[in-house]
Order: structure tokens, then C-alpha cells, then sequence
């Protein structure tokens, strides 16, 4: 799992794999186990095998069992005494914390309904075992597992064709790809989606041809005609009804998963809202989205309301908040925030009537409100809906919900609560943030007033509920803007102080703690790792805590062969860090491993392909003068399809854009190399690939660039890893190399909207510390020093210093990438600006053009 809910269940601070939580729930084991079986815990599993009779084949037919949520024990019971029988080795989740979290809304789709897994050792084997589960399970019912198929009539054993050994291969972005050999004995991606697949070659020996009560059965009375969202619960859909045409709004439910806390299902809770609103449609018509229909369609559940026209509140603020838009004016912010109290006059309107009616709403939150024409709301999804004098449940979304020892027993505080927080996000996406300190609030009006007067009512209204309590040891606003180097100082070292607190270096799997992002790749990396957070507290001149960069060390050669070969997410990175540490013989080792790696030839990133190789190549020249690491990078350009169009096929099937994952990175990797090498012609291929990173601008006329992530993912970005920043970082080194006048026309419009002191993350990558970076390494002093102090409305104070949240902004993080090495970093560029503070190569170039490196 790879989601950042279940990576905050472990632990209220840090990022934690779900197996790390610790809980005193019930814990499963089957009640007879037979003399010989052994168990062992891997991650959230328990597995149960013989030893001495014989090894598990690396794939095969894989069963599954589901079983619904009241019902685990006994399924268990039944399964594993059939497992035991044919002597199939099994596992089964060990908690049920961990069913829980496998299952909740949010819960990974494929993953979902895996309670038992079983490994037969051939077809026959396995045909066995799933009759004798077919029988022993007879009258159970669980959830369907979407990657696999049906066994016969049973509503609970499932198979899929797959992987029984881990086997991967590493990906550019440093995930990993599980690996199946297909029926040529062919490694292949081994599929774990929500669709049934077989590697080719491979064919089902145990389906079971039959009519009727087919999976994707019509829906009676109405036609989908899009599809909205998917989580583990169900779908949602536009669509109309079949009869009049009428546009409709359909939810689906899929039974016996989507868990809510009190364990309730899908279904259960989905009849749960069709009740209330279809008892508030005849109370407050108008009110909630009118009940149309309520059917069910093959196993599943529907309701069929009225469609309901506008943008969800989130949509609507990127499209039109001043803080976004680079250009903004104190007459814009005055049209705004006119429009903002409009909307919470209206949101208090409509939860007053919903109270009036005996009635909560609870999840008062972005994502459940539509702004239409006029600035008119709807509050729509009313699945956590609460009624007068029932059982309150706890539910609500990060940032909006009130705190438990605020919200006791009182339906009305979650309500008012979530108006507040409305009205806190309207002004700036801080909500988070504010929730761990509300100290920062003060930071946040200072950055809005800056740029137009807040309306003291509408100020009063948002932080009503989060005071910023007794004064701590962090500076005032107006402290920071009268004496900035000094607290910016301060915040640097406060940073690192705390950075270098947060080290384990007894821990086996990691050094920092990181993301979701970087369990799901390595936290050995420079993006997400070890290496990140030393680089960053190198470039500062601080002390590394003893036996850290020996554990790098140690880390990155045990673990080499299983990385991949790029600069932000392989070897490539660690090799640079090491270099720059001064252990050149390990990083030539490393590199050694990056230029071996099948993914040097197949991907020409920065972040995980040839681009990132290339550019740590012509920094091992500049630390050890060795002409063949030249040689070695422009082999690696010259590799590099002659037709710029061809390159798709290296970057990716959804053509990011982008300095990490893009052109951009191989542009910046081109012009480096032409500057050390003379080569004219890797200059202007590089100032080719800008030109067609800027033909992708969403707005080309717009006052400030704004890029697509890729050709799938049309987020307008302005950030180093894809977007404005980044764009800026290649086409300053770019221009350099071989003077462009488009490209020198398009900065300024590049650098507008890294102005701007609003970002939803702080981080380096993603966020407002790569907007400082981006400055400050541009040679602009005065806005990055300006950018830089607006960090102090995400800095988190701790009795270690001051602290980031990480990516999605749930628990805090050290890495590079959103954590707080990155924002260190560009605090540190900000302050004390010098070149190759993100592993370029501007040192060694001067220093070639001097003689100080042949």
C-alpha cells in the first residue's frame, strides 16, 4: 500500500509502514495447527509453512479467500484446515487492525478481499483446495477481489495467475514492478489490478463457462455515461435516467468492504445516506441532492440522485484564488474575498436549516461542497450525515475535523468546526499545518496582507477555533521581516537541528523517516533517503552524527543490485553524495552498477534514467580529473534517439514534462555537457527540448508559465520537479551553454509565479522551498530571501528544533524531496548561495575553464 492514510496509522508523527502500528486488538492464528507447520510474521501478513517438504514454486495459481468482516475467525478456521490438508502453504493477515486498513474505503482496490492467500504447488493441487474451500466455506460471503476470479459459485475463494516468490524489477521513478514469467517462461509484469489478467500463454484450468448474472450487469432504469472516482467502496458516475433523460448522479456500493470505522460496509453505510436523504428531502427539500432511485445491479448497490451542477470548493479556489495566480492585484483580492464570506454565508444558511431538521452534517470539507453560478452551494455526499439523539461516529477529513478533546460528544462542534476551517482554507491552504501549530496562522495573515488587506471579520471567522495560545521561542512576522538573514538563520539551524534528531541509526530499513513514496522505492536515495539528508546537512557544513555516512555507505553497496541506476532515485545520487563526502572509490563502484543497469538504456530521465547517470559521471571528473567519465557521459548523450520526438519512448508512455521526470532534466544534462566539452551541437539539442517543454505551457499567454505534469495528468504546475521551477533550473544553465532568444524572452514569465507565497507543501520538490531554491540559484537574492521567510508558516517547533510535514502534509518527514532536507537545502542556498546544491556540475565547468580541472 502506497496511500498516505494507511502510512500515518502507525504513528501520530512520522510515515510508518502499516505493520508498524501497534495495536492491542485481536491478533488471528488458526486454533489447531498441526505438528510441523511453523508461522512467521512478514509485514501485516502471518505465514504458515512446513519446513522440510519442499519449496514454494516461484508462480503459480494463487487463492485467495475473502470473508466478511464479522465472520474472519471462522473462515479462517476453515481455510487454514483445508490449507493444512493438501499441505498448500498460506498466509493470512495477522491483525485486525490490518483487515481493517485492507479494507476501508481508501484501502488499495486490487489489495482488497486478500484476508487468506494460498500457494498450491500445481493445477491439480490447486483445484483441490479450492473445491474443498468451496465446501467448507458454503453459506459465506466476502468481498470480491477485484484482480482475480471467482471460483465456481463460491463468494469467497478466488485465483489469479501470479508471482508465489517476490521478484521485481526496479522502475525510473525506483519502484519496484513485480515480475511473473508468462507461458514462454518470459518475465513479465505480473498484474495486480482490478481487472482478472493472465500473462500470455497462460490458460485458466479452472473457469467455468455460464450465462446470466454477469459482472457489469445493465443498471434498471438508468445509463452511465461517465465515471467520477473509484475507491474501495465503490464507484461514482454521471449518468441519466434511461426513461425521461434526466442527469442523475450514481454511487455505487460493493458489499462486505469500504469499512467505516464502526464497521460498517459500503452497502450498509450507502442505504444509511439513501435513508437520510430521502427523510431531509421531505423535511428541506432543496437542501441535500434529491433521492431518484435506489437499486441493486448484479451484487452491487446503487443510488441514483439528482446531479448537482459546479465545481467541488477545492476546483473552484485553484481556478480562481489571487494567491495562485502570478500578476495578482490588490483589486483582485478585494473582488475575492467579497465572494468568500458569500459562500460561508450561505454554507452557515444551509447547515442551519440541516440543524433545524435534526440533522449534522459532520464532514463540512472541500470535497463535499459544489460552488455553482453566482458563488451558490450545494453541500452534497451526506455519508457521514449524523441524526439528532442517534450514536455519534467520529469521521470527518484531515483539517477540517475538529480535535477529539474539542469535539466530546457534540455533533454541533464538527459543524461549526468545519465552517472555520472552510473559511481558514478559503484564505490559504494551511489547515494542516495550523492544526500542529496554530502559531503559524500568525506567519500565514502576515504573507495574505502583504498583498491585500484581509477582511478582519472574515480573519476572525477562520481562526476562531485554533488560538495561537501562550508565545513560544519562534520569531513574530514582524521580527522576521525587520531582521531576515538573521531568522532565517535561526530557522536553517533550528531545522537541521531537528533534522539530525530525527536519525535511527539503529533502525534495519531505514536511517530518516520518509514518505509513502519512499517505502515504495528505497530510503537509501537522494530523493527519499539517507543520501538526501546527508547531502543537505553537508552543503550546510554541519557535522554528520556519528556512523551516518558509514551506514550510507554500508547500505548503498549491500544494497546496489536492487536499486535503480538514477540520480534522485539510485545509484547514481548516492554516488554523488559519497563523491562529494570524499569516498570516490565506493561512488565509482556505485556508478559502475548505474551504467550496467538496463534502465541507463531504456530511460533518459534525470530523476531515475541515463540524463542523472550522465551529469554524476561529469561530477566524479570533477573530483577525481579521470577523462573516461566524459568520455562515458557523452556516450550516454550520444545514445540518446537523434529524433527529439523519439525521446517519448525514454521518458515514458504518459510524456511527463518536467525537470525530474522530462525534457527539461535532459536539456540541463546536455547543456552541462557542452559547456564542458565544447560540443556546440548538445547545446542546441538542449535548447530544442525547452523549446518543446515551452510549446506545452497550459496558457502560453498567461503573465506566468504553468506546465502539465504529463500528457495524462493536466495539473498546471509551477514546481522544481515538474513545472516553473524546474523549468527556470534547466533554462538558467541552458542559456548559459548556448544563448536563446525565446527562451530569454519566456523567463521572466517562468519566474512569476515563484513570486508568489502560497503553495499547498513546503517542500523542495513540490512545494514553496523549491520556489526559494529556484530563486536563489538564479541569482534572485532578494525574492528567494522573500520567499524563504514565507516558510515560516509551515515550520512546526519541537522541543529537537523545527520540523516539516512531508508529502500530503499527514506526518512529518526528513527526505529531500517534500521533507525537511529539502527545505534545509534551499534555506541553506538562500543564505549561503554556491553552486551544485542540486548535484549539477557548475563548479567543475568553472573550474575547467580555469585549468583547475583538465
Amino acid at each position: 500500500m502506497n496511500d498516505g492514510i494507511a502510512f500515518a496509522a502507525a504513528d501520530r508523527e512520522f510515515y510508518r509502514p502499516l505493520a508498524e502500528a501497534h495495536d492491542d486488538g485481536e491478533v488471528f492464528a488458526p486454533r489447531t495447527v498441526p505438528a510441523g507447520w511453523r508461522a512467521v510474521t512478514s509485514g501485516i501478513w502471518t505465514m504458515w509453512h512446513r519446513p522440510g517438504h519442499g519449496d514454494v514454486a516461484d508462480e503459480g495459481w494463487k487463492v485467495h479467500v475473502s470473508a466478511r468482516p464479522d465472520r474472519l475467525a471462522a473462515v479462517l478456521d476453515a481455510a487454514a484446515a483445508a490449507c493444512f490438508a493438501h499441505a498448500v502453504p498460506f498466509k493470512h493477515l495477522s491483525r485486525r487492525q490490518f483487515y481493517w486498513w485492507t479494507h476501508h474505503k481508501y484501502a488499495s482496490r486490487p489489495q482488497a478481499g486478500k484476508f487468506i492467500a494460498a500457494y498450491p504447488r500445481d493445477v491439480e493441487t490447486a483445484r483441490e483446495l479450492m473445491e474443498r474451500l468451496r465446501a467448507a466455506l458454503a453459506g459465506e460471503r466476502g468481498p470480491y477481489v477485484l484482480s482475480d476470479r471467482r471460483f465456481r459459485d463460491s463468494s469467497t475463494v478466488y485465483y489469479r495467475y501470479g508471482a508465489f516468490r517476490p521478484r521485481t524489477r526496479v522502475e525510473a521513478d525506483g519502484t519496484g514492478t513485480p515480475l511473473v514469467r508468462d507461458g514462454a517462461g518470459r518475465l513479465v509484469p505480473d498484474s495486480r489490478d482490478v481487472v482478472f489478467r493472465l500473462p500470455d500463454g497462460i490458460e485458466d484450468p479452472f473457469r467455468v463457462r455460464r450465462g446470466g448474472g454477469a459482472k457489469g450487469a445493465a443498471l434498471p432504469g438508468f445509463t452511465i455515461d461517465s465515471s467520477v472516482r473509484f475507491t474501495n467502496a465503490g464507484g461514482t458516475y454521471r449518468g441519466h435516467q434511461t426513461a425521461t433523460g434526466r442527469r442523475v448522479f450514481l454511487k455505487e456500493a460493493r458489499p462486505h468492504t469500504g469499512l467505516r470505522e464502526d464497521g460498517a460496509t459500503a452497502v450498509e453505510q450507502l442505504r444509511e445516506e439513501w435513508t437520510v436523504l430521502n427523510r431531509l428531502h421531505a423535511l428541506v427539500p432543496g437542501l441535500a441532492p434529491e433521492p431518484i432511485g435506489y437499486f441493486r445491479a448484479w451484487e452491487h448497490e446503487f443510488m441514483a440522485v439528482e446531479h448537482v451542477d459546479g465545481l467541488l470548493l477545492s476546483r473552484w479556489l485553484a481556478v480562481n484564488h489571487p494567491i495562485l495566480r502570478a500578476g495578482s492585484t490588490p483589486a483582485d483580492f478585494a473582488a475575492f474575498y467579497p465572494r468568500c464570506e458569500r459562500i460561508l454565508a450561505a454554507l452557515e444558511a444551509q447547515l442551519a436549516r440541516l440543524h433545524d431538521a435534526g440533522h449534522y452534517f459532520i464532514d463540512v470539507s472541500p470535497a463535499n461542497i459544489l460552488v455553482g453560478d453566482d458563488d451558490r452551494i450545494r453541500l452534497i455526499d451526506f455519508g457521514c450525515a449524523h441524526r439528532r439523539g442517534d450514536v455519534l461516529l467520529r469521521a470527518g477529513t484531515p483539517g477540517f475535523a475538529p480535535p477529539e478533546r474539542l469535539a466530546g460528544d457534540d455533533p454541533g462542534v464538527y459543524d461549526d468546526y468545519g465552517l472555520a476551517a472552510i473559511a481558514l482554507h478559503l484564505l490559504g491552504p494551511v489547515n494542516l499545518v495550523a492544526d500542529r501549530h496554530p502559531g503559524v496562522l500568525a506567519h500565514a495573515y502576515r504573507d495574505l496582507s502583504e498583498l491585500a488587506p484581509v477582511p478582519p471579520a472574515l480573519w476572525r471567522r477562520a481562526t476562531r477555533y485554533r488560538a495561537a495560545g501562550a508565545a513560544g521561542t519562534e520569531p513574530t512576522p514582524r521580527q522576521v521581516a525587520d531582521d531576515p538573514a538573521r531568522y532565517l538563520r535561526e530557522l536553517r539551524d533550528r531545522t537541521a537541528d531537528a533534522l539530525v534528531a530525527m536519525a535511527d541509526l539503529d533502525h534495519p530499513d531505514r536511517v530518516f523517516p520518509t514518505i509513502p513514496q519512499g517505502y515504495a522505492s528505497n530510503t537509501v536515495c537522494l530523493a527519499y533517503g539517507t543520501a538526501g539528508v546527508v547531502h543537505a546537512l553537508r552543503r550546510l557544513d554541519r557535522p554528520l552524527p556519528p556512523g551516518l555516512l558509514e551506514r550510507l555507505r554500508r547500505d548503498a553497496l549491500a544494497g546496489a543490485a536492487d536499486l535503480g541506476p538514477g540520480l534522485f532515485a539510485g545509484t547514481a545520487g548516492i554516488a554523488r553524495v559519497l563523491a562529494d563526502c570524499g569516498l570516490t572509490e565506493e561512488a565509482g563502484t556505485l556508478l559502475a552498477a548505474a551504467d550496467r543497469h538496463p534502465l541507463t538504456a531504456s530511460s533518459a530521465t534525470l530523476f531515475g534514467g541515463s540524463a542523472g547517470v550522465a551529469l554524476t559521471h561529469l561530477a566524479l571528473f570533477g573530483h577525481t580529473g579521470d577523462e573516461r567519465h566524459i568520455d562515458r557521459a557523452l556516450a550516454l548523450a550520444g545514445a540518446l534517439p537523434a529524433d527529439d520526438d523519439l525521446l517519448t519512448d525514454l521518458i515514458g508512455a504518459d510524456d511527463a514534462t518536467g525537470l525530474m521526470h522530462g525534457r527539461c532534466g535532459i536539456a540541463l544534462m546536455l547543456a552541462q555537457l557542452a559547456e564542458l566539452t565544447g560540443e556546440v551541437r548538445l547545446a542546441d539539442r538542449a535548447v530544442r527540448l525547452l523549446h518543446a517543454e515551452l510549446d506545452r505551457a497550459i496558457d502560453p499567454d498567461a503573465a506566468g508559465l504553468l506546465f502539465p505534469v504529463s500528457a495524462g495528468d493536466r495539473r498546471a504546475l509551477p514546481y522544481l520537479f515538474a513545472g516553473s521551477a524546474g523549468m527556470v533550473f534547466a533554462a538558467t544553465r541552458v542559456l548559459r551553454a548556448s544563448p536563446d532568444e525565446r527562451l530569454a524572452a519566456a523567463l521572466p514569465r517562468l519566474l512569476a509565479p515563484l513570486r508568489l507565497t502560497y503553495t499547498a507543501m513546503p517542500g523542495l520538490c513540490q512545494g514553496l522551498a523549491g520556489y526559494a531554491f529556484t530563486l536563489a540559484d538564479h541569482g534572485a537574492e532578494d525574492g528567494a530571501a522573500r520567499i524563504a521567510q514565507s516558510l515560516y508558516k509551515y515550520a512546526v517547533p519541537h522541543h529537537t528544533g523545527v520540523r516539516f510535514l512531508g508529502d500530503q502534509l499527514l506526518r512529518f518527514s526528513a527526505e529531500l524531496w517534500s521533507g525537511s532536507a529539502g527545505v534545509l537545502l534551499a534555506l541553506n542556498q538562500v543564505l549561503d548561495p554556491r553552486p551544485d546544491a542540486l548535484c549539477t556540475v557548475d563548479d567543475v565547468i568553472a573550474r575547467r575553464l580555469v585549468g583547475a580541472v583538465r
